[in-house]
């Protein structure tokens, strides 16, 4: 996949960054957004457009979104798979190949429109190969360079559809334009919602501001963040931490994230922020049977907007939990074998079938044996904080948290 379509982290910049921003400024970003009026009428925005959000590095964030709302048109049509040729391309001045998809006929929003040419980008091939259970023995025709067989396969079923209701699917095709190209990100059902990184990132400060003047003293700060056209995730974690007893200072925080075209639209998540000396430390995810109620607020793809506005209205429900979160750690047994743990992570990051395998700077973190004695338990969280500080791919760091956090707090990763 092409760089500019990764997540990537976004430097936090101290040196950069005002700490806040003005409510008029950041509803901005949804000027154009389809669901502006129901944000506008759910928080009030007449009332509060004059007020500052202030929330460390969230002018940065907001300069990132701005960016990549601007500089990448996001839209959708409807087709039909009768009118859509799939075939490979080769790149001007490179070996590399792009996977083309033609659409003859296409509806945009009500306009019938003909002639539009994308390249595949993110799993949009697979999904539209899945449809016929051939994705495996596709891709490795396209692998072994005999994609015109691959095409007249395509082809085969297109003619089928034509023909047959059976094999004529109607489907929303999710596009975006970058730079005078058009690119297909996904396919999905005519009743899938999406909402954007934009609409993301402002409820969540919105949400956030609200609490904070709900509860006066509260402060926040953005301690993670990573970004790109179709992804979004900020960790924004309480200033004021908490004694934990061996677990140290900790505070709670709020993941943020939404996926366009993944799993959960928009989700809102408690997780604990685990602070270490010098740095912002690391995170650690409890399971839904946390202590913790209410500690997650998961919204569809398939939840119709007048919902998603309702559910919106409990996400502060999940915040202020930092007690909850210590009487939950205070209550991990595993905390007393630390040598043990270490062993299970380092287990898991270098087993043949891992994508951390081939990482050796991470590997190398949890080499080092340690006492198996509870007073040395600080020394797995610094082993940790060092892992959450290594540059290494986005989803491959989401993956490590949760490994992490299953082997500290309950002793096995929950795919175990």
């Amino acid at each position: 996949m092409e760089e500019k379509f990764k997540q990537k982290q976004v430097h936090l910049d101290a040196d950069n960054s005002s700490g806040k921003i003005k409510i008029e400024k950041l509803c901005s970003l949804i000027e154009n957004h389809p669901y502006k009026d129901d944000i506008y009428k759910t928080f009030d925005i007449a009332s509060i457009e004059n007020e500052y959000i202030s929330i460390e590095f969230i002018d940065l964030i907001y300069e990132r979104v701005k960016h990549l709302v601007t500089n990448y048109n996001r839209y959708k049509i409807i087709a039909e798979t009768k009118d859509i040729n799939v075939y490979e391309e080769s790149i001007s001045g490179s070996s590399d190949t792009n996977i083309i998809f033609n659409f003859e006929e296409y509806v945009d929003i009500d306009e019938v429109k003909e002639g539009l040419k994308t390249i595949a980008i993110y799993d949009s091939k697979n999904t539209f190969l899945d449809e016929y259970a051939m994705t495996k023995y596709a891709n490795n025709l396209f692998k072994i360079g005999q994609a015109s067989l691959a095409n007249y396969n395509v082809q085969y079923f297109k003619e089928m559809a034509k023909n047959s209701d059976r094999y004529n699917k109607e489907k929303s095709y999710r596009l975006v334009d970058h730079k005078d190209i058009t690119y297909l990100r996904g396919i999905t059902s005519t009743r899938y919602y999406e909402y954007g990184i934009d609409f993301t990132f402002v409820v969540g400060m919105l949400i956030l501001h609200k609490n904070k003047k709900t509860n006066p003293g509260t402060e926040y700060i953005i301690t993670s963040a990573a970004i790109s056209e179709s992804k979004l995730e900020i960790i924004t974690t309480e200033k004021h931490p908490k004694e934990a007893d061996k677990f140290g200072q900790v505070s709670t925080a709020l993941r943020i994230s939404t996926n366009d075209l993944g799993t959960g639209s928009l989700n809102f998540v408690n997780v604990i922020n685990v602070m270490q000396k010098d740095s912002t430390g690391f995170y650690l995810i409890p399971k839904k049977d946390s202590m913790v109620e209410n500690s997650s607020i998961v919204i569809n793809h398939n939840t119709k907007p007048e919902n998603v506005f309702t559910s919106l209205n409990e996400v502060e429900g999940i915040l202020n939990t930092t007690d909850s979160f210590i009487e939950e750690l205070n209550s991990v047994k595993t905390i007393k074998y630390p040598d043990e743990l270490r062993l299970k992570i380092l287990a898991k990051i270098q087993s043949p079938r891992s994508s951390f395998s081939t990482i050796t700077k991470l590997s190398d973190i949890f080499k080092r044996k340690i006492d198996n004695e509870v007073s040395n338990f600080k020394k797995l969280l610094e082993m940790c904080n060092k892992a959450e500080e290594l540059e290494i791919d986005f989803d491959l760091k989401n993956k490590l948290r949760y490994i992490i956090s299953d082997i500290i707090l309950y002793g096995k990763h929950r795919d175990s």
